[in-house]
């Protein structure tokens, strides 16, 4: 049985201080109205997104959020929501087993049908949509976490690479770098320096090859003389890394070390 959104709630709808109880422990379902300015002729003229608020959230005007944007993977091309919410972060959200005093905003962007999160100008229709979360929405813009699974990890290294500034750290998962065997120039893969970075693969992936995964990870260490925290799951495999990281509690407690 296909997955059905509990709750629907455009960003409109809701203020930085709420009057009325806001649901909570749900996936509401947004819609981001892309300015002229970054429209693609032809392309959505609008960005559906999920947005999760936690238990207790809006029960204090005065009290701000942890935020993490999460990127999805590929496979979207009917542009269904309820896809998005069937697995990875999403997914363990919806199944509430999110590890205990999870105390998170989530907002899941959905790609463009038939696009990655790097085609085009989707990267910059992101950056404005979370600019509109966070002055929506109850946020903490000092904690602000970028991650993303497969696709969604490859592209959390090119949003983080275009606003290495916006987040405080960033974990990619079953895919980490930008989809190359050989990392861009310094003067662009090492803005990312600033940025706490933790990347995540399953030994088994058969779909992102953990030896290049690997070697990514190296390569931007080596050139950017950057170390960064790398988890290689022995016994897991594409699908299994993501859906054993999300359950971690370690890896939102490694989230809460860092601030912007």
């Amino acid at each position: 049985m296909p997955l059905v959104l509990a709750a629907a709630l455009t960003a409109a709808g809701c203020s930085s201080a709420p009057e009325t109880e806001v649901p909570t422990g749900i996936h509401l379902q947004g819609e981001f109205e892309i300015p002229a300015a970054l429209a693609a002729p032809g392309a959505e003229e609008s960005l559906r997104y999920l947005v999760w608020l936690p238990d207790g959230y809006g029960q204090r005007a005065d009290e701000a959020w942890p935020l993490i944007v999460f990127l999805h993977g590929s496979g979207d091309e009917d542009y269904d929501s309820a896809w998005v919410m069937s697995y990875g972060l999403p997914a363990v959200l919806h199944l509430r087993e999110e590890p205990d005093n999870f105390e998170f905003v989530v907002v899941s962007p959905q790609a463009m049908p038939g696009t990655a999160w790097w085609d085009g100008n989707q990267l910059d229709v992101i950056g404005a949509m979370v600019e509109e979360v966070i002055d929506t929405y109850l946020v903490d813009e000092s904690r602000v976490y970028l991650t993303g699974l497969s696709m969604g990890g490859y592209g959390s290294w090119f949003m983080a690479t275009r606003y290495p500034y916006s987040f405080a750290a960033m974990v990619s998962i079953s895919g980490s770098g930008y989809r190359l065997r050989d990392l861009p120039p310094a003067e662009t893969t090492c803005r990312l320096t600033e940025l706490p970075i933790w990347a995540i693969h399953g030994a088994n992936d058969s779909i992102a090859d953990a030896g290049a995964i690997t070697t990514v990870v190296e390569l931007y260490q080596e050139l950017c003389d950057d170390p960064i925290e790398w988890t290689l799951y022995p016994d897991e495999g594409h699908f299994g890394a993501y859906e054993r990281a999300y359950r971690d509690p370690a890896l939102y407690d490694w989230m809460l070390q860092h601030s912007r």
